[in-house]
C-alpha cells in the first residue's frame, strides 16, 4: 500500500494530482490490520481505501455469528483461515470510519449482480475507480459525464422531462464519440483491448440538491424520493434507447452477448415492449451506461450542488491542496442560497425556507433512501458520501451501513464532521496559532467551525426559530439567533435577548452564569396565559428561561456536559447542587426557578408547588 501510494503521490498534470482506490475483500485474513492502515495521519494520504464486502458476510453481522476469513496462496498452495466474530470484525470497520472517514464500504454482491452483464460468463469487474463510482474489468477506463439536473427546472416548478429525455440521448452519443476518439490513446494494449471489447460509458446526473430546492421540495422526504425515482427511470430508459439505436447504426460492442442482457435485472427493470424488441434484433453499443460521480470538480466549477448529494452547507470553508501539498483555505457561500437571498431581500442565510436543507440537518437514513432510489436506476454504482455532524455516534455510522446493504447501495461513505482525518469540505478553516485565554472584558470570537442549529421557540405570544451557533472544534456554544417563525413574539427583544446570551458566553460564561444571570425575572404573564389555554410551549417561564432550557437540552444532545471525572467538573457540580439546596427560589423537581404569590411558591415548568 505505501507503494502504490509513493507512486500516486508523484503522478501529475496540469496541477492536477494522481488518484487511487485501494480495496481488499472482508474475507482476506488481513483484512483487520488494513481497517487501521489509515489511523497513521501520515500514511496512505494518496489513495482512498475501501473494503469489498460480500452479503454473506452481511448476513453474519446481522446475527452476531463466527465468520471464517480465507485466503490460498496459489504458489504454494498454503491455506489460511482465521475465524472471527463478523459483528467485531465490521464495528472496527465503523470504529475506524468514525474516527478516519475511511475505510468505506463496497457492497461487492450487489455490484457484481446488478448491471447489463451480470449474467455474461466471460465478464468480471476487478475494481473501481478511486471514487468507486464505476466497476471496472481488468485494464478498464471511465469515461464519464453529468447532466445539470436544475436546468430542467421550468420557471412554474415543475421539472420538463421531455428536455431531459432529449438530453439522455444526446449526451450517450457525445460519450460514444469521446470514447471513439480516445480509444487509440489509451498507453496499454491491455486499455485499447477492453475499452474496444466493453465500450463502457458512465452518464450521470449532477446538482440533485439544487433541482429540489428550485422546486420547492424538501431533500429528506418521500415527495423528493417519488421526483428522483421518476427522473431516474427516464435516465435509463432513455440511455438504453440510445444505446440500442448506435448499435443498430455502428454495430453493438464486441463482447455484446443479447440474450444475457435481456436476462439482466438492470434491463427488465427499464425495458418496455418497444426497447426490448429493438434490443433483441441490434443489441447495445455499450456494456455499461450510467454512473453517478461525486462531481465536487464541476460542481464547484459551475456552482451547483454535487451529484446526488444535498448541499454540503449554504456556506463553507474550502480546503484545495497542491501538488506541493500547500493547503488553501476559501470561505464559499452557495449560489442558489445566495440567489434566493437576493432575490427575496433576505438579510442571513438563516432566513431562508424550509426547502433549503444542508447534509448536516437531515436524517441520514433519508440519505441512504435518496441513494438507494437513483441506485435502482444506475447500472455502474454511484460515489456520494453521507454527511454526519461532529456529535454523531458510532452507532449512527453502524446503522448506515447496515441500511445501505439493505437498501441495494452498491458502496457507500460516511464523513463525519470534525473528524481526525480532515475533509476537502468541512464547516471549518485551519486551526488558528493564538492564546486562548481570554483576557477581562474580551469577548472571544466566534469559531470559524460553527455549524448552526435550528430549534423551535414557542412563547407565551408566539412562535419564532432560535439558532444555535455551535463550533464541533471546541464543543462550545458559540452564538445564538432569533428568527420569526410564525404569528406574534416580542421578535426584536428576543433578539436583543439572543445576542447579549451570547455575549456572556463568549466572555467566558456558561449556562450557569446565564441561570444566575436570568435568576431574579419573574414569570411572563402571557407564558401562564397560553398554558391555561392548551397551548404547548417550550420548558420555561419567561423567553431568557425557554432559551436556556433549550440551550441545556442542545448541551445534552451533543454530549457537551464535562467529563465528570474532571475537578473543575466536580466543584462545579457541587456548587451548583449547594446553591440548589440553600436557595428555596428554586423547584426541587426540576431545578428551575419557583414563582412566587401569597406565601407560595409554583414551578411553571412541572407544575410543583408549595407554600411556605
Amino acid at each position: 500500500m505505501d507503494l502504490y501510494n509513493l507512486t500516486t503521490s508523484l503522478i501529475g498534470q496540469n496541477g492536477r494530482r494522481g488518484a487511487l482506490m485501494i480495496s481488499i475483500d472482508v474475507n482476506h485474513p488481513d483484512v483487520e490490520e488494513f481497517l487501521s492502515v489509515k489511523s497513521d495521519l501520515k500514511k496512505i494520504n494518496k489513495a482512498n481505501i475501501s473494503v469489498r464486502i460480500c452479503n454473506n458476510f452481511m448476513k453474519a453481522v446481522e446475527e452476531d455469528e463466527e465468520y471464517d476469513l480465507y485466503y490460498r496462496v496459489e504458489a504454494t498452495r498454503e491455506e489460511v483461515v482465521k475465524r472471527v466474530r463478523a459483528k467485531e470484525l465490521f464495528m472496527k470497520l465503523v470504529e475506524q470510519n468514525w474516527e478516519f472517514a475511511e475505510p468505506g464500504a463496497l457492497f461487492w454482491d450487489r455490484i457484481s449482480s446488478y448491471n447489463l452483464l451480470q449474467h455474461d460468463p466471460d465478464f468480471e469487474f476487478a475494481g473501481t475507480n478511486p471514487c468507486a463510482e464505476e466497476p471496472l474489468p481488468a485494464g478498464g477506463s471511465c469515461l464519464l459525464g453529468s447532466i445539470i439536473l436544475p436546468t430542467f427546472v421550468d420557471e412554474d416548478g415543475k421539472f420538463n422531462s421531455h428536455r431531459f429525455a432529449v438530453t439522455v440521448r444526446s449526451s450517450v452519443k457525445a460519450l460514444n464519440d469521446v470514447l471513439d476518439e480516445g480509444l487509440p490513446l489509451h498507453p496499454l494494449p491491455e486499455q485499447r483491448d477492453s475499452v474496444h471489447n466493453w465500450r463502457q460509458i458512465g452518464l450521470g446526473v449532477m446538482g440533485v440538491g439544487d433541482m429540489l430546492i428550485k422546486m420547492g421540495i424538501r431533500y429528506d422526504t418521500q415527495k423528493a424520493l417519488d421526483i428522483c425515482d421518476e427522473i431516474g427511470h427516464i435516465l435509463a430508459k432513455e440511455a438504453l434507447t440510445a444505446s440500442a439505436f448506435l448499435a443498430k447504426e455502428f454495430g453493438k460492442y464486441p463482447q455484446c452477448k443479447i440474450d444475457t442482457i435481456l436476462e439482466s435485472d438492470f434491463f427488465r427493470e427499464h425495458a418496455d415492449k418497444e426497447l426490448t424488441e429493438l434490443v433483441k434484433e441490434y443489441g447495445l453499443r455499450n456494456s455499461q451506461l450510467l454512473t453517478i460521480a461525486p462531481t465536487g470538480s464541476i460542481g464547484t466549477q459551475l456552482q451547483v450542488s454535487t451529484g446526488v448529494e444535498p448541499n454540503f452547507a449554504f456556506s463553507y470553508t474550502r480546503k484545495t491542496e497542491s501538488l506541493h501539498g500547500q493547503d488553501v483555505y476559501y470561505r464559499v457561500f452557495t449560489k442558489i442560497a445566495e440567489d434566493y437571498m437576493t432575490e427575496h431581500r433576505l438579510e442571513s442565510e438563516l432566513d431562508l425556507p424550509e426547502f433549503f436543507v444542508s447534509a448536516q440537518s437531515i436524517d441520514p437514513i433519508m440519505r441512504v433512501k435518496m441513494q438507494a432510489v437513483w441506485q435502482k436506476h444506475i447500472d455502474a454504482s454511484i460515489s456520494s458520501t453521507v454527511n454526519l455532524p461532529h456529535h454523531a455516534t458510532k452507532e449512527d455510522v453502524y446503522r448506515i451501513y447496515m441500511e445501505a446493504w439493505k437498501h441495494g447501495l452498491k458502496g457507500v461513505t460516511v464523513y463525519r464532521d470534525g473528524c481526525a482525518r480532515s475533509g476537502i469540505l468541512t464547516l471549518s478553516g485551519p486551526a488558528p496559532e493564538e492564546n486562548l485565554e481570554l483576557k477581562r472584558g474580551e469577548i472571544k470570537k466566534v469559531a470559524e467551525d460553527t455549524a448552526y442549529y435550528k430549534k423551535p421557540l414557542n412563547i407565551g405570544c408566539g412562535t419564532l426559530k432560535l439558532f444555535i451557533g455551535y463550533s464541533p472544534k471546541e464543543k462550545a456554544i458559540q452564538d445564538l439567533y432569533v428568527v420569526k417563525a410564525g404569528e406574534g413574539g416580542c421578535e426584536k427583544n428576543i433578539q436583543a435577548l439572543a445576542i447579549f446570551m451570547s455575549g456572556i458566553l463568549r466572555l467566558g460564561g456558561n449556562l450557569f452564569t446565564l441561570e444566575k444571570a436570568i435568576r431574579g425575572v419573574s414569570g411572563c404573564s402571557s407564558f401562564a396565559t397560553a398554558r391555561a389555554n392548551g397551548r404547548i410551549l417550550t420548558k420555561g417561564s419567561t423567553c431568557s428561561s425557554a432559551i436556556l432550557n433549550i440551550l441545556k437540552d442542545f448541551e445534552k444532545e451533543m454530549d457537551m456536559i464535562p467529563d465528570q471525572k474532571s475537578e473543575n467538573a466536580e466543584k462545579m457540580k457541587q456548587h451548583v447542587v449547594e446553591v440548589k439546596k440553600e436557595d428555596k427560589s428554586y423547584c426541587p423537581e426540576c431545578g428551575e426557578p419557583l414563582q412566587f404569590s401569597g406565601g407560595c411558591g409554583t414551578c411553571l415548568a412541572c407544575g410543583y408547588s408549595k407554600c411556605f
